[in-house]
């Protein structure tokens, strides 16, 4: 990692110390020598950072120093760069100041030139400053919290690996000494988001299917995010945050009570579908418009001037329309095909046939000039009452790719996403950034809202493209971005954690040394156990490298199995280095029990990899009853061990996520849930109290293996 002691001056970040300047001691042997100062009217922030920093610094020593406010200061001065109290008034023989207050002033410290979200960690003579901007940037008001949760790592080493104490790292030390540092530092991006996947209807679908309820949910979620030291939360502790303020959403250009109104008044303002129907359910949640239509787009513009009369203070309003999934197809009237440039790229499209009831697919061209056209339309309009008003549109889907004939509105702001697959094809990666390019040349203000954290988010197998995500990262934040939103964090912590890990460390600094990120989380997090744990990800990088550079037949849908690589020989080198972990590891307990979380995940991607492979052969009509029958009783065995997973080691893998998202990929195995054997199998363990075990009833013919996922499974608990 860089080294602690960094400023920024002008852009350039400047190492070093500060000459014959002596370090400040925090704790001695086991005992407080400071004390915790915030201001007598403390932001938020400054709050929250003193309460994480005293319960951190307890947790590293042993020792509590105390958070007063400096209203408690009594007769205490600064006097030649030092704080003074009067002897019969001494509290302390050092200061950790949090927050801007009184006597970070008085010695000279302000947040005088921050941005949004910025920090300030500088020592001054007995005393250690951590500060921020605060609620002088409402955007982004955190930078007291961020200055002490840097701090933390920067000075005193602890991490956070992810969510939970298993994957908190707080070094044991009785002396806590802070060398002379200045820092000075605002984060380049103005928005820094990974969406957090919570409880939600897809979720619940999930729990269903494992026998699970909300309750199980929320209990589950609540004890494995548990940390011994006060914390933020996993995005908190790694300073993500910051607004652009721009009103956006996904297809929220109208609130849904006037899409059913519409409905009902204007059924001719829908897409026209290509058996010229221009049929829509209103039960359905992704409308689709007939965007060439004058009336349409004049009643939107009633509707967005109404609104920014409702709320006179608002900056932005959106243009983004539901055109993502859903059964309706587009528009496929003459008018809006003739915005269709037949030189556009070539992409696959949809509608809906209103006789058989169905979606049919078929090629088609991008579809970006129609919707510039359709925000150009509503911009231009709304614009000419509102000049400083911002529009937000998107390029996502069948209108990802750069315009061939339109330009783009000067107050209209693109949030540009990337393809699901954009790591599990090199192909599609070069595209989406030479798409990036393009849009960003033309586009006043863009942001990043990729989908390319979605890799291998229904598999939920191991996988690791920290390489090229740093790689991309740098690109983009230098190349017109302005803050991201992706999409989303699936928690699937024990098989692509460590991309997690690194994206949220870049979102702070694009420029990041990843080579250095990666040690630093292998040396941090396991300690004696690190060269065989950075061998352990650099295959998985290897393996997931080979699924991205296999040639596509089609760009625009390529078939991808990200499970392929995980052969049987792959999986046992795989766990051959954990096995070396585990020895190097030695006798350190927690050491053992972040190998063993590692280890839960790669025993998911192995069992995931044989019932891949019997769906590959299914689709080949490769399989006899026989087979079919032990392919079930795969799939029960992983049931098993989902639930597994869930009730025991809940962030490993987002059990109930994919079982929501895969579930229908078995049915031409025959399998639409667990057995009646299985079934009662798992409620016989439940009424004895029970866990359900890691690797679940070994099947004939595979002993050896699941033994050795059981041993492992019991070292763990």
């Amino acid at each position: 990692m860089r080294t602690a002691l960094w400023i920024i001056l002008g852009g350039v970040l400047v190492f070093g110390a500060r000459a014959g300047a002596s370090s400040i001691t925090l704790v001695s042997e086991g005992r407080a020598e400071s004390v915790i100062f915030v201001p007598d009217s403390a932001s938020r922030a400054a709050v929250e950072g003193a309460k994480i920093l005293q319960s951190h610094l307890e947790q590293i020593s042993g020792a509590r120093l105390k958070v007063l406010s400096e209203k408690k200061l009594g007769r205490a001065r600064v006097a030649d760069g030092r704080i003074v109290f009067p002897a019969d008034e001494a509290v302390a023989e050092t200061f950790v100041l949090v927050g801007e207050g009184t006597l970070a002033r008085k010695l000279g410290v302000t947040s005088e030139g921050l941005g949004p979200g910025g920090i300030v960690m500088q020592t001054v003579g007995n005393a250690v400053v951590l500060l921020g901007a605060d609620d002088k940037t409402p955007s982004d008001a955190l930078g007291s919290r961020y200055s002490v949760t840097t701090f933390l790592e920067e000075q005193l080493g602890c991490r956070y690996l992810w969510p939970g104490e298993s994957g908190k790292v707080v070094p044991r030390q009785k002396t806590i000494e802070v060398r002379p540092l200045t820092v000075r530092f605002t984060p380049m991006l103005r928005q820094r988001n990974i969406r957090w996947s919570g409880y939600s209807s897809r979720i619940q679908m999930g729990l269903s299917r494992l026998r699970f309820t909300k309750e199980d949910f929320q209990r589950a979620r609540a004890k494995a995010s548990a940390t011994q030291a006060e914390s933020p939360d996993w995005m908190g502790w790694h300073r993500m945050g910051g607004t652009l303020g721009l009103r956006t959403g996904d297809g929220t250009i109208l609130p849904a009570q006037t899409w059913d109104r519409f409905l009902r008044e204007h059924p001719e303002w829908f897409a026209m579908q290509a058996d010229g129907s221009r049929y829509f359910d209103p039960n359905w949640e992704r409308p689709r418009l007939c965007k060439s239509n004058p009336a349409l787009i004049e009643a939107i513009v009633r509707e967005k001037v109404k609104e920014l009369k409702a709320n006179p203070g608002r900056k932005s309003i959106s243009l983004m329309t539901n055109d993502g999934g859903g059964k309706a197809g587009f528009c496929m009237c003459g008018a809006c095909k003739a915005l269709d440039p037949a030189e556009g790229r070539p992409t696959n499209i949809w509608t809906y046939e209103h006789e058989s009831g169905r979606t049919r697919r078929f090629d088609y061209v991008s579809l970006t000039d129609r919707m510039l056209w359709f925000y150009n339309a509503i911009a231009e309009k709304v614009g000419a009452e509102y000049p400083k008003v911002l529009f937000t549109g998107q390029a996502y889907s069948v209108y990802a790719s750069p315009p061939v004939r339109q330009k783009l509105h000067p107050r209209i702001v693109i949030r540009f996403v990337h393809n699901t697959a954009h790591y599990a094809s090199d192909e599609i990666r070069r595209q989406g950034m030479s798409d990036w390019d393009a849009w960003a040349d033309s586009a006043s203000m863009i942001y990043w809202r990729p989908n390319s954290l979605l890799w291998g988010r229904h598999e939920g197998i191991t996988g690791v493209y920290v390489h090229k995500l740093a790689e991309d990262f740098a690109h983009i934040a230098h190349n017109k971005c302005v803050g991201t939103d992706f999409d989303s964090c699936m928690h699937h912590w024990a098989t692509q954690g460590l991309n997690y890990y690194v994206l949220a460390k870049l979102h702070w600094d694009p420029d990041l040394d990843v080579e250095e990120v990666i040690e630093d989380y292998c040396r941090s997090g396991f300690g004696g156990a690190a060269k065989e744990i950075r061998r352990y990800m650099m295959l998985l990088g290897r393996l997931t490298d080979q699924t991205a550079a296999k040639k596509r037949d089609t760009i625009d849908r390529p078939s991808i199995d990200v499970t392929e690589p995980y052969t049987p020989a792959a999986v046992a080198e795989l766990r051959g280095i954990l096995d070396a972990a585990d020895r190097a590891a030695g006798d350190s307990a927690i050491v053992r029990r972040r190998i063993g979380f590692l280890r839960r995940g790669l025993e998911f991607t192995a069992l995931q990899s044989r019932i891949y492979e019997v769906l590959r052969l299914a689709g080949q009509r490769r399989l006899g009853g026989a087979e079919l029958e032990q392919a079930r009783g795969l799939l029960d065995e992983k049931w098993q061990m989902m639930r597994s997973i869930f009730e025991e080691e809940h962030f490993a893998v987002n059990v109930a996520a994919m079982c929501w998202g895969e579930w229908w990929r078995f049915k031409r195995l025959g399998w639409t849930g667990p057995s009646p054997k299985a079934a009662e199998a798992d409620r016989d363990r439940e009424r004895a109290g029970l866990h359900v075990k890691a690797g679940g009833p070994t099947p004939a013919g595979d002993t050896k293996e699941m033994t050795h996922a059981n041993i492992q499974g019991k070292a763990v608990r």
